[in-house]
């Protein structure tokens, strides 16, 4: 007999769970969300809290291009025409459920904001869009959540700047528009403190504004309430049992059940299992509760899984000094004076290109020639404009040289020496990039020929991501290749129920973000397209409980 009931068990408190609940109970129904950790938010108040959302309200406000047919052409590039996890039905869904998205939390007192310029990460191809399809909420002062603030993830940025800043933000050594946006920020931290705000940015001012929406509407959310299983009878979901309150309790869902509990990327055995070598548990930078029990649970009750071999890939530097051990290191490849090689000194992706693409050539290539770590071999040039791995524009941090964290040489023969790659590869490989740069243009792997790839360039150059390393002293960062979560899971239809791979769906039990399959299998196609699934498919589960 279960200890309680409700209509809608939603688990994991990230965009998807919180977007559910706050859908159901506008519904009418009695909607439960638990969380397993102490804290609120998931992975997603760990992100940049970019919403990818395509021909969204903003942009018809704005008079900025976009269409249903070209958000689904540009979809359809991603995934074989057979792919249970993409099919066309799935991807209709995701397009036209992006109005009511964005209808729902305006209508809660969420302010969205158009990332101007935020293109999607393969423009140039059919139905992309280089102005932008991304979201992003204004700058939350996370004191209106009262004692939930404790309940909360603390803001990871380290100032209260929108992901959308941070472009201008990394150019303060380089441009008078970089300067005034380092100003800006600067005087909104020293107003948020003069008035005694906390302020958020990023994912989490996105998921503290929906956190807040949430307890308005008199959502029961739990924390401490961690998923041990799911409940069957004849086939179909009919509740969870959960750790919480120090036992073990069972609670029916008469509508259904939504897994939106993120991926497995903290837990090594599924990691070995699902994926290739190297990889770590150290190196992902996702949610610490992440650690896959949910997708264990619905592959017990049937489900089919989709990409698990696969994750959120993003380079990152070693950092003992970082709460995580690494930093991402993503813009600072954007830019000019730097390049990425393997072990033979030789290139192997266009450093502009998508994280997720970078990873994953990084794997490629790991499988020819030592690819991971890879090494950002960069000239002073690059050190003294541009952020690396949250160093300002200068000298590398003196500790990162002691701990020999990095490696410096005044020739680039000294300089592959120390980090064991190829002298006479990375002589021959900076010969021709410097060559290539003098040109502007890259005619091996195409950096700067896309609108992303010149988003985080440095504008004052003729293409703003090339220029030539040959000013020492020379350095080398090795980047290992983490992530910010996994990206497989179950496999779900167009109205988030799991399936089973022969396709029948399993009644009662639905799945949206990390813990299912992504409709654009294994790319990350623009700025926020993980939570931006997340959202609109948590959306769409509750409906179609309610319904």
């Amino acid at each position: 007999m279960a200890d309680t009931s409700c209509d809608i068990v939603i688990v994991g408190s990230g965009i998807g769970g919180l977007t559910a609940t706050i859908t159901a109970k506008l519904a009418g129904l009695q909607p439960i969300l638990l969380e397993k950790l102490p804290q609120i938010g998931g992975s997603s108040a760990l992100s940049g809290g970019v919403l990818w959302l395509p021909n969204n309200p903003l942009m018809q406000r704005e008079g900025i291009a976009d269409s249903r047919e070209a958000a689904l052409t540009y979809l359809a590039n991603f995934v074989p025409e057979d792919d249970p996890g993409s099919t066309p039905a799935r991807r209709e869904a995701f397009v036209d459920g992006v109005a009511p998205l964005v209808d729902m939390m305006e209508g809660q007192g969420v302010p969205l904001l158009r990332c101007h310029g935020y293109s999607d990460y393969y423009d140039t191809l059919p139905g992309g869009n280089a102005a932008g399809r991304a979201l992003e909420a204004a700058i939350y002062n996370a004191n209106r959540l009262g004692t939930w603030k404790a309940k909360f993830k603390s803001q990871n940025f380290p100032v209260p700047a929108r992901s959308s800043e941070s472009a201008k933000l990394m150019q303060v050594a380089v441009t008078w528009a970089g300067k005034r946006k380092a100003a800006e920020i600067g005087l909104r931290t020293i107003w948020g403190k003069i008035t005694g705000q906390t302020l958020y940015s990023a994912g989490a001012a996105l998921q503290g504004r929906l956190l807040e929406a949430a307890l308005k509407l008199g959502c029961d959310i739990r924390t401490d309430a961690g998923l041990v299983d799911l409940e069957t009878e004849g086939g179909r979901v009919t509740g969870v049992r959960a750790n919480m309150d120090g036992r073990e309790q069972s609670i029916r869902a008469i509508r259904g059940v939504l897994i939106s509990a993120g991926g497995f990327e903290r837990n090594s055995a599924m990691r070995k299992q699902y994926q290739k070598e190297p990889i770590s548990t150290q190196w992902t930078h996702a949610n610490i509760g992440n650690t896959g029990e949910a997708i264990q649970a619905m592959a017990t009750a049937g489900a089919a899984l989709g990409y698990m071999d696969e994750a959120w890939w993003i380079p990152g530097f070693e950092n003992d000094e970082s709460p995580e051990g690494s930093n991402q290191v993503m813009p600072e490849l954007h830019k000019p004076h730097m390049v990425l090689v393997g072990a033979d000194g030789q290139r192997f992706v266009n450093e502009g290109a998508s994280y997720m693409e970078v990873g994953r050539a990084a794997y490629a290539r790991n499988e020819v020639t030592k690819a991971i770590p890879a090494w950002a071999v960069m000239d002073i040039n690059h050190r003294k404009r541009y952020v690396f791995g949250f160093a300002m524009p200068g000298k590398m941090p003196k500790q990162w040289l002691e701990k020999d964290m990095v490696k410096v040489d005044e020739t680039l023969e000294g300089l592959a020496r120390k980090c064991g790659i190829d002298p006479a590869g990375l002589e021959a490989t900076v010969k021709r990039w410097n060559a290539m740069s003098e040109k502007g243009v890259d005619e091996d792997f195409g950096k700067g020929s896309s609108s992303y790839n010149r988003y985080y360039g440095d504008p004052t150059y003729a293409n703003p991501c090339m220029g030539t390393i040959s000013k020492p002293p020379f350095w080398a960062a090795p980047l290992q290749i983490g992530d910010v979560g996994t990206c497989g899971g179950a496999v779900t239809d167009e109205h988030a129920r799991v399936l089973r791979p022969d396709g029948s769906v399993i009644e009662g039990l639905y799945a949206s973000g990390n813990c299912a399959s992504p409709i654009a299998g294994p790319h990350y196609i623009g700025a926020g397209h993980s939570i931006g699934c997340s959202s609109v498919f948590g959306m769409i589960a509750a409906q179609h409980m309610a319904a």
